[in-house]
């Protein structure tokens, strides 16, 4: 399986500091993000970081799959699809640690930011819910083109259309 850890870069007091999404995934399915910028002092559980590339498509197949499975995308998910990112396509990812799937619940804690939303984990991929779009951070790469490692990306999801 190809796994990835999510991770950004946040100035805190005109400090970088760095964090992965994680979650436990065992009764509280909220994401949250795991500090790893003291890793030397503190190490971070980069068990509870891991997701699972369970799958890539264009966007269209995705589509298309929703479609002639009844909107149910776990069952077409077991059917394959690309193992090489591409910007532009949609992705589906596998909490490691939970076996659940990454997703844009629709549920916000915050009482000031009104484009907040939550992230979170759930138990199946029915539907668009979970499937993200993968799209370039910087104007040095394109739609079509290969995610490298290290690359500066931004998911979206393909539900909400808001971004993570």
């Amino acid at each position: 399986d190809d796994e990835v850890v999510l991770q950004c870069v946040s100035s805190i007091h005109k400090e970088q500091r760095k964090f992965c999404l994680a979650a436990e995934g065992l009764g509280n399915r909220l994401c949250f993000l795991e500090p790893t910028s003291e890793a030397k002092y503190v190490p971070p559980d980069l068990c509870i970081c891991n997701f699972v590339l369970e799958q890539s498509l264009s966007v269209r197949a995705l589509q298309e799959m929703l479609t002639n499975t009844g909107d149910n995308a776990s069952e077409g998910a077991a059917q394959g699809g690309h193992r090489t990112l591409l910007y532009g396509h949609a992705i589906l990812l596998r909490h490691s640690f939970s076996e659940m799937y990454l997703t844009c619940l629709t549920s916000s804690r915050s009482q000031t930011d009104k484009l907040a939303f939550d992230v979170g984990l759930r138990e199946n991929a029915a539907g668009e819910a979970c499937w993200w779009t993968i799209h370039p951070a910087s104007k040095q790469r394109s739609e079509g083109e290969k995610v490298r490692i290290g690359d500066d990306l931004i998911l979206v999801s393909v539900s909400s259309e808001r971004y993570l």
